[in-house]
């Protein structure tokens, strides 16, 4: 067994509990850690399609098709892939939020990020292309647990409408100020 077997989607008509037990997980057990700090997510949303539950909005695998656990990069950001070849679903976790835990910083604002692609450039960003390779990764981390606020997801386009699928609340927020 994985330790991240529990970001695996078994029961797609639970997909919706199924995905806040993923959350709690990542939000109080995990954190992010990369070249330069510890990151506490704050704000994620799932995507998810298979042939029971199609959302249109969830990227298509054209050019890669990244394993369940592995980093997920794309148009709009970067995410936590998402796969289960049992029952043909593949999808992944965007990172919209996170919070620098080793910050100096006190004002709040100026320790965490908001934003797909903000999240993705401080997460990835100013690793040496020379003499480093990318050491971004998920650890274990405990944190106090914090109560989730579950909400739509935000910036979806018309194939979300398309596949009915704009107004599931896949969103995942903590506050931790």
């Amino acid at each position: 067994m994985m330790e991240y077997d529990f970001l695996k989607i078994t029961k797609e008509i639970e997909s919706e509990n199924g995905f806040k037990k993923i959350a709690e997980k990542l939000f109080n057990s995990y954190a992010i850690k990369n070249y330069e700090s510890i990151y506490r997510l704050t704000e994620i949303e799932f995507y998810w399609t298979s042939k029971s539950h199609v959302d249109n909005s969830t990227y298509k695998r054209k050019y890669v098709n990244p394993k369940q656990g592995d980093w997920f990069f794309h148009y709009s950001g970067v995410d936590i892939a998402l796969r289960n070849d049992e029952i043909e679903g593949h999808g992944g976790i965007l990172i919209r939020g996170v919070c620098d835990i080793n910050s100096k910083e006190k004002s709040i604002s100026k320790r965490c990020f908001k934003g797909p692609m903000v999240c993705a450039m401080k997460l990835f960003s100013c690793t040496s292309a020379f003499n480093k390779s990318i050491e971004t990764r998920i650890v274990k981390y405990d944190f106090p647990n914090e109560e989730l606020k579950k909400t739509k997801r935000i910036g979806l386009g018309k194939n979300a409408t398309e596949s009915g699928t704009e107004n599931l609340k896949y969103r995942f927020i903590i506050d931790i100020s």
